[in-house]
Formats: structure tokens, C-alpha cells, sequence
């Protein structure tokens, strides 16, 4: 993740002084881009931070379903000799 935070930040630095070697439009659309990218990695990494630190208790004889988005339950049997989920 390292690394694509630093070619992120390469690119925007690189696009902000092609912009004032040369103001146009594309070096604009390009700054304006790369900055965007730049914050989306950073947010995006806290988010998955967040994301990861899940936890779970479930009390003896229960079955506990865990997941990052939607989950479909079906029919669950339960192998009560091996308390393993089948």
C-alpha cells in the first residue's frame, strides 16, 4: 500500500508542475485527478482499517455467521458430536 501511495503522490506533484511549466486545461484535468486518487487512497485505507476489526462472541451449542457485507443464511446443520458447522 506503501507503494501506491507514493506513486500517487508522485504523479500529483508531477501533474501540479507540468501545470505551471504549461497552464492548460489537460494538466489541470490531470492535477485535479491525481489529487482526487491521492485522497481516495487515504480514506480508502482507514476505511479497510475499520473494516478489519470485526469481532465475534457466541455462546456454547451456537452458530455464528460473520461477515464484511450481506450474508445468506440457508440451512445450517449442526453435527452436534463434532460441534462443526456442515
Amino acid at each position: 500500500m506503501l507503494i501506491i501511495k507514493l506513486l500517487t503522490g508522485l504523479a500529483f506533484v508531477g501533474s501540479v508542475a507540468w501545470f505551471i511549466a504549461t497552464p492548460d486545461y489537460e494538466p489541470a484535468i490531470v492535477s485535479i485527478t491525481s489529487f482526487s486518487a491521492l485522497i481516495a487512497i487515504l480514506f480508502g485505507e482507514k476505511r479497510a482499517k475499520r473494516r478489519a476489526t470485526q469481532s465475534q462472541f457466541v455462546a456454547e451449542n451456537a452458530i455464528g455467521i460473520q461477515a464484511g457485507g450481506n450474508v445468506k443464511v440457508g440451512n445450517i446443520h449442526v453435527n452436534r458430536d463434532s460441534r462443526d458447522a456442515e
